[in-house]
Formats: structure tokens, sequence, C-alpha cells
């Protein structure tokens, strides 16, 4: 069996979308010939957005996984505020008090480059550099975000020579937080140049989603890409029909991490028109931002928080309402066509009517006409919201049917044998260079 180092920050026992894609390919890449070491950090050291110690008993025994310590800036910036690291940065957002949230920002977009992990890459670096001089490897694979964890790839790629993928599960200049972290013209150009050196350095790129494979190649001229989407582990889901709860209310839930950034008005002034004979209710499932709750309360919703759930429970859970609600970030650029949340997958799996807000043009929007399950409409889409609403609420209770055949694209099996193919005909390359 050939052996790839993987490298990624995210790696059980973090919970949060981040740390799937990863898993899944440790779980079946061996199943496709491929044995993956994991690199990745000391949990200990680490800004993990939540902790699922039960992801653990998916990595498979035969699978190595070495951790590292790291430096954390925004641990500092935690203590400062009396709160662990997790609660004080997060995707796209600083949390704090205003003066210090400035601040922090500012360090953030200017000072740690190209990410606030870049503390791992020294320690990264060094273990993997040792790792392929002393043990036999076929090939390197680094993912990000963090794109910390490319500089750590590109390091163990210039010390053996070996192939290398560099797997972008988001944009890099163009992430979709970029503006709110004061970034001056000289950090631009230097993240600029660090996502120019990495891609076009790397044996190949490959992206989630097809809009995003467009930027990378606008920007970049890169030896190969591929696009390998995200999706679901059949294994996950429970059998036989969904489990929706009969309850008094007719809930929307949204899972993940909920804030500012995705938040809609259009969506509230739609809960506002529902006329309904059964109370509405929203349920924010996970990681929540206090001023989002407040922000449907303020307009009279009934809104309920609910903490994060381990991976299976939140499964389950999506299979227990009546609608999902995915909103993506309200963004301005050319990167909000490629953005399809992790969670998109699972959501589809669960076979529940998908409400969707975001571009109505681009990958989510391609993703959910395929599989036939649910609509997106713009933040601001009042009436296209309501409408769906209305009839969902006139179908309470009926199955919603999807695409199973194009659902089954998207199955983690599948998507590991994809990158498995991939690194064969790198292999293959390399020894016939070699």
């Amino acid at each position: 069996m050939k052996r790839v180092l993987l490298i990624s920050y995210y790696f059980p026992p973090s919970g949060g979308p981040g740390v799937q894609r990863i898993l899944k390919f440790a779980r079946y890449l061996p199943q496709c010939g491929w044995l993956p070491t994991i690199l990745t950090v000391d949990p200990n050291c680490a800004a993990f957005p939540s902790i699922d110690d039960s992801l653990l008993e998916e990595v498979p025994t035969e699978v190595e996984v070495i951790r590292t310590r790291a430096w954390d800036p925004f641990g500092v910036y935690g203590r400062i505020l009396g709160k662990r690291r997790d609660e004080v940065i997060k995707v796209g957002y600083i949390e704090g008090k205003r003066g210090l949230k400035h601040v922090a920002r500012w360090l953030r977009g200017n000072v740690f480059l190209p990410d606030a992990r870049v503390g791992w890459v020294p320690f990264g670096s060094r273990v993997a550099r040792k790792l392929v001089k002393t043990q036999q490897f076929d090939a390197v694979i680094s993912s990000g975000p963090p794109h910390s964890s490319h500089l750590i790839g590109m390091a163990a790629h210039k010390a053996s020579g070996l192939p290398w993928i560099v797997d972008m599960r988001d944009p890099w200049v163009e992430v979709y937080y970029r503006d709110q972290m004061y970034e001056g013209a000289i950090a631009k150009r230097i993240q600029t140049r660090l996502e120019r050196t990495v891609l076009s350095t790397a044996s190949a790129v490959v992206s989630v989603s097809r809009h995003l494979g467009v930027g990378f190649k606008r920007r970049v001229h890169m030896r190969h890409y591929e696009t390998i989407p995200n999706g679901y582990d059949p294994a996950d889901i429970p059998q036989g029909t969904s489990p929706v709860r009969e309850r008094d209310a007719f809930v929307i839930a949204y899972v993940g991490t909920y804030n500012l950034l995705t938040h809609s008005e259009g969506f509230v002034a739609a809960l506002q028109q529902l006329h309904t004979s059964i109370p509405i209710e929203v349920h924010l499932v996970g990681k929540v931002d206090s001023e989002a709750l407040e922000a449907y309360r303020a307009k009279g919703i009934s809104v309920k928080g609910v903490p994060y759930l381990s991976h299976s429970k939140a499964i389950a859970y999506m299979q227990s309402v009546n609608v999902l609600m995915l909103a993506l970030p309200r963004v301005y650029s050319n990167s909000a066509a490629g953005i399809v949340s992790g969670k998109a997958f699972e959501y589809i799996s669960a076979r529940r009517p998908i409400l969707a807000l975001g571009p109505t043009e681009g990958d989510l929007a391609d993703l959910l006409n395929q599989t036939q399950s649910g609509k997106i409409f713009d933040h601001d889409d009042r009436e296209g919201i309501l409408g769906f609403l209305n009839d969902q609420l006139d179908s309470r209770g009926k199955p919603w049917k999807i695409n199973d055949i194009a659902l089954a694209e998207y199955e983690r099996p599948r998507l590991a044998s994809r990158l498995a193919r991939l690194l064969d005909r790198l292999d293959l390359l390399y020894n016939s260079h070699s």
C-alpha cells in the first residue's frame, strides 16, 4: 500500500465542518490503496471551534496521527478577555470589546499571515521535513484553511521532492471576511504572493467547488487542477425513513456557525408575515452569535439557541425538523458563487426541504437543483422565502423526495476514490521522472 502524508490543522477531536473532509479521506483512502499518516496540531495547543471526541472513533486503527505543538496568538488575546481561544476567534469574526476587537482584527489581517494559525508553521514544518526524510512516503497532501497548513506542505515537498496536492476548502485572497480584517496594502501583497507561490508550486490543486477553481485559475497558473467536492457519508445516516418528530410547532433549523454575516432580514420579514394556526420556531444549532439571536427576538420571532451537538446528534437533529435553513455569508465578491457549505450535503441526505439563502447562481444553487433538495433565494427576497415556507406548511408531514442518483455522486467513499486516482496519476508521473 502506498503512503501519503496528510497535513491538516483540523482533525479529531476537533469538531465543526472543517474536520469532516479530512476525517473521511483518512477513513476511506486505505480502501483505495493509500494509507495516510495524519500530521495535525496537539489539541492542547489548538484553537478548535468545538470539540467532538466521538469523531476519534472513526479514525482507522492503521492510520497514524502525529500531533505537534503550536503557538496560537489569540490564546493571549483570550486570556486578556478571560475566555478560551475558541470563544474569541471564529470563522470570519472575532469576539471582544469594540476597541480590543478592532485591534485584534487588524493584527489578524496585517501581522498573522497567512492566518491566525501561522504559529503552527515552524512546529509542523520541522516534523513534516523529518517525516519525509526518515520514512517512506509517496505523496503529500495539505488541506486548508487554515492556509498555514500549505506552508507546512510546501516545506515537506521541498525537502523530499514528493508530489504535493494542495486541497483548498475555501478561497484564500478572495475569502469573504477579508475586508473585516482591515487588511493593508502590504498584507494584501503578501497574501497574494503566498497564494501564488503555494498554488503554482503544488503538483496539483484541488478545490471543493467549480467557481472556486475559476477564481484560482484566473489568478494563478497551476500545474494541474481538479474539483473534488465535499459530500456525506452514508454510514453516518440512519437507515429507513427520516424520523420527523411530530411537534406542536413548525420548526425551521439552522445547524452550524451562525452570526450576523449569515443573518437575513428578508428571512425574518418572511417569518413575520407567515399566518398559520401553529407556532413557528427557529432553532439555531451550534456556535451562535448572541447578536444574531437578539436580531430574531427583537422582531418577535421565537428563536431557540441549541448548543453544539456531536456530529451524530446533529445529523439526527437535521432529520427531526420541518425545514432546514442554509444561510451562506452575505458577501459582495466573486467568491460568493463558489461557497458551498460542507453541511449542505448532510442537509440533503437528511431528506428535509432546504431553504437556502445566498447567490441564486452558483455552485450551491446547482447542487440543490441537481439533487432536487430545496431552493435558494437572495437574502432580501422576502416574497420568495415566504412562498417557499407557505408551500412547506401546506405539505407538512409529506415525504420530501430527492434525486438519489445525483446524491450518490457525493458519497464520501466515492470522493476518496477520486482523490486516490489523482494520487495514482501523480505517483506514476513522479516515478517516470525519477
